[in-house]
């Protein structure tokens, strides 16, 4: 069956084995001012000017982990809970992020699908357009970015089919067509990084 394009960012499934679960998120600032929205499942960075989260947004960023929503005060309003930054605040909001080293995520690719002879590559992402509505992240692998280069954000564990470790019936399962799934777990990533973020 082939695959029909649904991208959703990079969703967290579990862990590479050999490391405990730790389901705790991360937290830090967005600057109030910020105008770019930030969607649950796209990766982030850690500002040099500021120190403040925002979106990531070109694969050569040392990202600090994936966005998994936010509390925000709007202008005149109260402070509450969102599964993306919609981009203006009265106040620096505070964002939660997944940044354990040996997180998993599964998330679609922009165009070719990833393979299995992929497996072990390092590859980037591109971050598409988010979901108002469901505030889920356009995000997608860039297979264009298939490499062996150390600085890709991504390492590729698998792709999802069928059969297997993370096997589905359904969209996103067949490698042989446009827009399947896969797997990949952090490569160059705050803790996983060997030069000190500035």
């Amino acid at each position: 069956m082939a695959n029909t394009q649904a991208a959703f960012g990079f969703r967290h499934i579990g862990y590479l084995g050999g490391g405990s679960p730790d389901y705790q998120l991360s937290t830090g600032l967005i600057l109030s001012s910020n105008t770019t929205k930030i969607f649950r499942g796209d990766p982030v960075v850690r500002t040099v000017s500021t120190g403040k989260i925002a979106q990531a947004s070109n694969n050569t960023e040392t990202i600090v982990g994936i966005f998994d929503g936010c509390m925000y005060t709007p202008t005149g309003g109260i402070p509450q809970w969102s599964p993306y930054w919609p981009g203006a605040a009265s106040v620096d909001a505070t964002a939660y992020f997944i940044d354990a080293p040996n997180a998993l995520f599964m998330a679609a690719a922009l165009n070719t699908s990833i393979v299995t002879a992929n497996i072990g590559e390092n590859v980037g992402y591109a971050i598409g357009t988010g979901n108002t509505t469901n505030g889920f992240s356009g995000a997608t692998i860039d297979q264009s970015t298939l490499n062996t280069t150390n600085t890709l954000p991504f390492r590729v564990v698998a792709p999802v089919t069928t059969s297997g470790n993370f096997g589905q019936i359904g969209n996103g399962s067949d490698p042989s067509t446009a827009y399947g799934w896969a797997v990949v777990a952090f490569n160059s990533q705050n803790f996983k990084q060997l030069t000190g973020l500035a």
